[in-house]
């Protein structure tokens, strides 16, 4: 017990606690200006949509219009274990906990607390934003609707009841971006410097939304090009920029890009242990 207390201690600081409520800021100063710049601040835009309060929420998850949420986020992913276990890697301070647990227990014990702290920050960052825009931007109410066709954006995008539908997007979301610090932290056996390391998240995630598009027209199958785009697993169905590929629904969609990444996380993270187990 006193060792697993022990790992727990070597990521959990002040400085990282900072570090989350500095990047809350920014997501809450990025989200008054979205408001004041979009459609629902308009007068009688809430009498009009009684879930104007969710369809704003939700807007701030599409990428392509509002990429402020995204950006942060994907930067703070790296930071929130991943940056300290390369730092102590280098820094050769991991030794002893390393020893004590054998390198291969002490990796796998850092990927899956890794993956719980980053669903649990996640998590709250969502909770904190939704509380926000309710108290000081828009009222969230529960009321599901019938939207005219070709309306661009709905609150019924899982489920038909709105509070288990909005449990469920939080949820999901959150995954998506656990699963993604996840390939960041194995990601570690090409990015070996520490500083383009802090903010390789935003460089990958950039990365991700935009490849898709541009390598599509090379593969025989174009649409298979969308079901490793980031936006699956992070903006569930708000970009409304095409169909979904193949026909899929918002939760097969996920579903298949989730588990494709799942697999080049764990290759990944076999090619990092495998590497510094042969060359340290």
């Amino acid at each position: 017990m006193e060792r697993h207390r022990s790992l727990w201690k070597a990521f959990l600081s002040k400085e990282k606690l900072f570090l989350v409520t500095v990047t809350f800021i920014f997501i809450i100063i990025s989200t008054i200006y979205s408001f004041q710049q979009s459609i629902f601040s308009s007068p009688g835009y809430q009498e009009a949509y009684p879930n104007a309060g969710l369809e704003f929420f939700y807007s701030l998850y599409r990428i392509g219009t509002n990429p402020f949420l995204f950006i942060l986020l994907m930067l703070l992913l790296p930071n929130i274990i991943a940056y300290d276990f390369l730092n102590m890697h280098q820094t050769r301070s991991a030794y002893m906990i390393e020893t004590r647990l054998t390198r291969r227990h002490y990796y796998l014990e850092v990927s899956i607390k890794n993956i719980l702290l980053t669903f649990g920050v996640i998590t709250l960052i969502q909770v904190g934003l939704l509380i926000f825009c309710h108290v000081f931007l828009i009222p969230i109410h529960f009321q599901s609707m019938t939207y005219p066709d070709g309306y661009y954006i709905m609150t019924q995008l899982l489920c038909p009841i709105e509070v288990i539908n909005l449990i469920l997007f939080i949820t999901l979301t959150s995954l998506g971006y656990a699963l993604m610090s996840s390939v960041i932290l194995a990601l570690q056996t090409f990015i070996t410097n520490k500083y383009v390391y802090r903010c390789c998240g935003v460089i990958i995630g950039i990365l991700l939304v935009l490849i898709p598009a541009l390598i599509q027209g090379y593969l025989p199958i174009p649409e298979a090009a969308f079901l490793i785009q980031i936006n699956n697993l992070v903006a569930l169905g708000l970009e409304h920029v095409r169909e979904n590929p193949f026909g899929l629904s918002h939760l097969a969609l996920y579903a298949i890009c989730f588990f494709i990444y799942a697999i080049v996380s764990y290759l990944c993270f076999q090619i990092l242990l495998k590497r510094r187990e042969t060359n340290d």
